[in-house]
């Protein structure tokens, strides 16, 4: 009879061993599978991190200031590019070789002369991005390159909505806008935000929120502004 108590025990006890066994086993492959799940899409949860209102309601009014070239410089930007290049990427080829020369001014001019392509506008942030790196500015003259940053962000978004419905215009049709009023413009960054600026990077958005703060709401430019849109394209020409 003990024998026959101590078989019972010991099946017991090896049932409760093995159960234990598969459980701490599942246990073990749950915790893995957590941890090689990919995280959410990073522009999600950047978008639900940057949302929240803030107190501060700070306003861009800072307008983009003038390039002064010499006649020379602005002779150089106008020469073709290369001839084995596509006549297309010329004026790129000319940014670069500016920026290799040092000659930001230039290639800032170069970018300008060819708005609105959305590439030149991408050149310029780049340069108004790497110039706080290559020169040594106040904290006045920072804040104004970063507002010339982000109005060229701005602008891009404006003329090169990419969202759903958007209303879609070609080139030719955006070189036919009085885009010169755009200069003057005004762009309340508490009511425009960032989160919907292709152009803007991580990298700007630390120094947007130390310098204004957070934003109020995140919306695309048509939505901030319709009425300039609005004025923008009943102005061009049939």
């Amino acid at each position: 009879m003990l024998v026959f108590f101590s078989i019972i025990l010991a099946l017991l006890v090896t049932g409760a061993t093995v159960y234990g066994l598969h459980r701490y086993q599942a246990m073990e492959v749950e915790y893995t599978v957590a941890r090689t799940m990919p995280l959410p899409p990073l522009h999600e949860g950047f978008q639900a991190g940057i949302s929240a209102r803030s107190s501060n309601k700070p306003q861009v009014d800072i307008p983009i200031q003038e390039r002064k070239t010499s006649e020379a410089e602005r002779a150089a930007s106008t020469q073709p590019g290369p001839a084995s290049g596509p006549k297309s990427s010329a004026w790129q080829a000319r940014v670069n070789a500016a920026k290799k020369s040092g000659n930001l001014d230039l290639a800032y001019q170069i970018c300008v002369d060819n708005y609105p392509l959305w590439g030149a506008y991408n050149q310029a942030c780049i340069i108004l991005r790497s110039r706080p790196k290559s020169m040594k500015l106040s904290r006045a003259e920072r804040e104004t390159l970063l507002g010339e940053l982000y109005r060229c962000a701005v602008v891009a978004e404006l003329l090169h909505d990419k969202s759903d419905g958007a209303e879609h215009r070609t080139l030719n049709q955006l070189k036919q806008m009085p885009l010169t009023m755009l200069a003057e413009q005004e762009f309340d960054y508490s009511a425009i935000g960032y989160a919907e600026l292709r152009l803007i990077r991580k990298s700007d958005v630390k120094l947007l929120q130390t310098h204004w703060g957070r934003p109020e709401t995140h919306q695309l430019p048509r939505q901030a502004v319709p009425d300039l849109w609005q004025t923008l394209t009943q102005k061009q020409p049939a």
